[in-house]
């Protein structure tokens, strides 16, 4: 007994260490700003801003709230932007707050499952101290739309938990909870569909005899999944065109193992946007990438029956490499934060050669002082790794040191600048974006965007054209080409171009506001109202609807709904017009 109570004593200190260095060096991230493609799933997201969201949010892509296409389905992501708006609505630091606590949970699952596997804490600790250090998880946890990573990574690491208890007990109440996580794993991001992989390795690796019967509902869970990507968004893959050949791509899978290979060991100039890059297969980078994975496949053969950690957890790492290896084209070579999963292989067999040290006495102080050491050496460039994705205008800068041919690093550049007002710079950066890429549809709509905001309508529309002929089912686009038309008092097209926006997005609430506003002019008032309560269905907080509706309801004298709509935007914190605050004084009394 007193040995099992130290046992636990031993796990409850390590789970407390974990947490504590954990929360230590992701701090000073909480100060960080929205970035990248947080703009897009959080900050102008429609559907995370209240729990009537949830059924767009399971049946739409991760981007459809923010009005863009996409084939990315991952809608527990959207559910936890959900659950931090009704926490701290737009206050940044929640949501740095919870990738913290994440990426804490992953490493803690990582804790689980290292102890269940081998039954050496230290080893265990050694691991999962190793993975949440280390700097290339900075992209995962300080970025906010990386917390997909996070995710998928927690419920892959507690799906396999819970099937080795279900191997060891029997229990039907953990194979319920291995199949559960397997569901919120793929609901996740969809490398969880290497589960059955991983599961089938472990039986191989460690000479476990596969019983089919249990395996069965994992599978019918991967159809389902299947199923349900082609019933919301009709795909099971990305949306990146393919514009080149496996063989054409196969270099950049080469020149990214010897990147990644690098970065485990020597984690300096991490950045993001590596960019969809061909390389030759002459390059350095490409020969060395291949000997590497030529490496790597001799050690899984020899330690096949030797030692079983270094094989399973060898291919642990090349398997969860494989969905992301662009091998099945997808929009960069390679990525920091795609490592999140693939590294814990790496940091088992660096935590066993710590462990393996540490158990030998003469070796004990040595180990752990190097361990120390390079723990300490993670935290500090994890700590500075931070500071990059605090700010953007830095951010991006940076970024584009590293990779200045990022047509869309230099196109959000130049979003940013137009956000600070700075439209010259703008137009600069979007500039440079089309001179990188000719057919990036986003930059000719944010080029028409200057030039409206320029009053040069004519020339943004010319611009909204382009982007029209690269991309003609993007609403955006036709909602700003009405608004273009509509400066110029062209009103008919103006109108033409608002109905296209709402028949690609029937809840682009900005397309349906406006074309309530002309149906009004119209002196259509039925059709207005009835536009604007839609408009209210999809945010009850937008404060034009409630105005609008206040107005012209009161011009109907239909008081006590101006006064319920009027009242709503005073809660909301709107400034309404104290002159018709004073004209419907004198029908609250009567409400």
């Amino acid at each position: 007994m007193p040995t099992k109570f130290s046992g636990k004593f031993k796990s409850a200190i390590f789970i407390i260490l974990i947490i504590i260095l954990g929360l230590s060096i992701y701090f000073n991230s909480l100060g960080g700003d929205f970035i990248w493609d947080d703009a897009g799933l959080v900050k102008d997201n429609i559907y995370i801003r209240n729990w009537s969201g949830l059924p767009q949010v399971f049946t739409k892509n991760i981007w459809a709230g923010c009005k863009e296409g996409s084939s990315v389905y991952r809608p527990l992501q959207m559910v936890t932007y959900i659950a931090d708006y009704s926490l701290w609505k737009l206050d940044v630091r929640g949501y740095h707050f919870s990738n913290i606590l994440l990426h804490l949970a992953a490493a803690l699952a990582l804790y689980w499952l290292v102890n269940l596997l081998f039954n050496q804490r230290i080893l265990a600790l050694f691991s999962s101290l190793l993975f949440i250090s280390h700097p290339v998880q900075v992209e995962a946890v300080s970025y906010i739309s990386g917390r997909a990573d996070s995710l998928v990574t927690i419920f892959i690491l507690v799906s396999f938990i819970f099937y080795l208890k279900f191997l060891q007990t029997k229990k039907i109440t953990a194979w319920v909870m291995a199949c559960f996580s397997f569901i919120l794993a793929l609901l996740s991001r969809e490398n969880a569909l290497i589960l059955p992989a991983l599961l089938i390795l472990y039986h191989y690796a460690f000479k476990k005899k596969l019983e089919t019967k249990p395996f069965w509902p994992l599978l019918g869970i991967t159809g389902g999944y299947i199923i349900l990507r082609l019933v919301f968004i009709n795909t099971i893959f990305l949306d990146t065109p393919i514009t080149t050949s496996f063989f054409a791509r196969l270099p950049g899978f080469f020149v990214a193992i010897t990147n990644y290979i690098r970065i485990l060991f020597l984690p300096s100039h991490l950045h993001m946007e590596y960019g969809n890059i061909l390389f030759s297969y002459l390059s350095p980078k490409a020969i060395s990438g291949l000997a590497i994975i030529l490496l790597l496949l001799i050690c899984i053969f020899r330690s096949k029956d030797s030692n079983r950690l270094i094989f399973f957890f060898l291919c642990w790492f090349m398997i969860a490499l494989l969905p992301s290896s662009n091998l099945y084209p997808i929009n960069s070579y390679m990525a920091e934060h795609w490592l999140y999963l693939p590294s814990i292989g790496f940091f088992i067999i660096l935590g066993k050669l710590f462990t393996f040290l540490y158990e030998k006495d003469k070796f004990k102080y040595m180990a752990l002082s190097l361990f120390i050491c390079l723990l300490g050496v993670y935290s500090y460039l994890t700590i500075k790794q931070n500071i990059y994705w605090r700010a953007e205008l830095p951010f991006y800068k940076r970024t584009l040191e590293y990779s200045p041919g990022s047509a869309r690093a230099h196109n959000n550049l130049g979003v940013l600048y137009s956000k600070l007002g700075n439209k010259n710079e703008a137009l600069k950066e979007y500039l440079k974006a089309l001179a990188l890429n000719p057919g990036f549809g986003y930059a000719y709509r944010n080029l028409g965007d200057i030039y409206c905001d320029l009053g040069n309508n004519a020339q943004g529309i010319k611009m909204y054209l382009k982007a029209i002929q690269i991309d003609p089912q993007h609403a955006q686009t036709y909602y700003n080409l009405g608004n273009a038309y509509h400066n110029l008092g062209e009103k008919d097209k103006s109108i033409e171009m608002t109905k296209k926006c709402i028949q690609i997005d029937p809840v682009h609430i900005e397309a349906l506001n406006n074309l309530a506003s002309d149906y009004a002019e119209m002196n259509n008032i039925d059709a207005a109202i009835r536009l604007w309560k839609k408009c209210l269905e999809l945010d009850s907080d937008f404060t034009v609807a409630h105005f609008n509706l206040s107005v012209f309801y009161f011009l109907r004298k239909e008081y006590a709904l101006a006064l319920e709509h009027c009242d709503r935007l005073i809660t909301l914190g709107a400034l309404v017009d104290a002159r018709f605050l004073e004209e419907l004084k004198p029908f609250r009394n009567k409400k």
